[in-house]
C-alpha cells in the first residue's frame, strides 16, 4: 500500500548481489519485470494477499559501492486483493482513498551497499521512514517491510482489519 514502487528499486542494492559495474548502474522497476505485493491481516491473525499493477519505479548508483537513489510510483487505485469483495473497500476514503490521494511514493538515497535500506513513504499524505529488508539471491532481490496503518491515517475497521501491513518488493538482480 505504500508507495512500493519505489522499493523495487532498492533491489539492487544488496549486498549479495554481483559485482556492480564501475560505471554505474540504472535500472527501470516496472510490472514488466517486478513485483509490488502485500500482505494484510483480518483479525490481526488471517492473511490476505494483495498486489499492484501499476507502479514505475528507478534505482541508480553511480559507481561500484558509491551512493545509490531509489524512487517508486505507485498508482492506489491498480491495488487487487485475493479477497475480491473487499477490495473497493480498501480503495475507499475511509482506507487508501485513491480518488483523493492517486500515488504512493517512496524515495530513498544510501551510501554504499547494505542489507537495509531506509527512506521515506507516502500513503495517503502522509510521509514517513521505512526501513526495508533487503534479500538477494537465486538471481532476484527481495525488499521488505512492515507497516502500520494507522500511523498513515487508515483507521477504519480497527477489530476486523489488523493494523500491520507487509510489503513486499520482488525485482531481478542486474546482470
Amino acid at each position: 500500500m505504500h508507495r512500493l514502487r519505489a522499493l523495487a528499486l532498492v533491489a539492487a542494492l544488496a549486498p549479495a548481489a554481483a559485482e556492480p559495474p564501475a560505471r554505474g548502474l540504472s535500472i527501470t522497476v516496472s510490472p514488466a519485470c517486478c513485483a509490488i505485493t502485500f500482505t494484510a491481516y483480518v483479525l490481526g491473525i488471517f492473511p490476505i494477499e494483495g498486489r499492484f499493477a501499476a507502479f514505475t519505479g528507478r534505482i541508480e548508483r553511480a559507481a561500484a559501492g558509491g551512493p545509490a537513489r531509489a524512487e517508486a510510483r505507485i498508482e492506489a487505485a491498480s491495488l487487487a486483493l485475493d479477497g475480491g469483495p473487499i477490495e473497493a473497500d480498501v480503495k475507499a476514503p475511509h482506507f487508501l482513498d485513491v480518488a483523493r490521494h492517486p500515488l504512493i511514493l517512496f524515495a530513498a538515497e544510501a551510501d554504499g551497499m547494505a542489507n537495509r535500506l531506509t527512506g521515506i513513504l507516502t500513503i495517503k499524505g502522509v510521509s514517513l521512514p521505512v526501513t526495508l529488508a533487503l534479500d538477494a539471491r537465486d538471481g532476484r532481490v527481495t525488499a521488505e517491510a512492515s507497516i502500520s496503518r494507522s500511523a498513515y491515517g487508515i483507521t477504519a475497521r480497527p477489530v476486523l482489519a489488523g493494523d500491520t501491513i507487509r510489503i513486499r518488493v520482488i525485482a531481478p538482480l542486474p546482470r
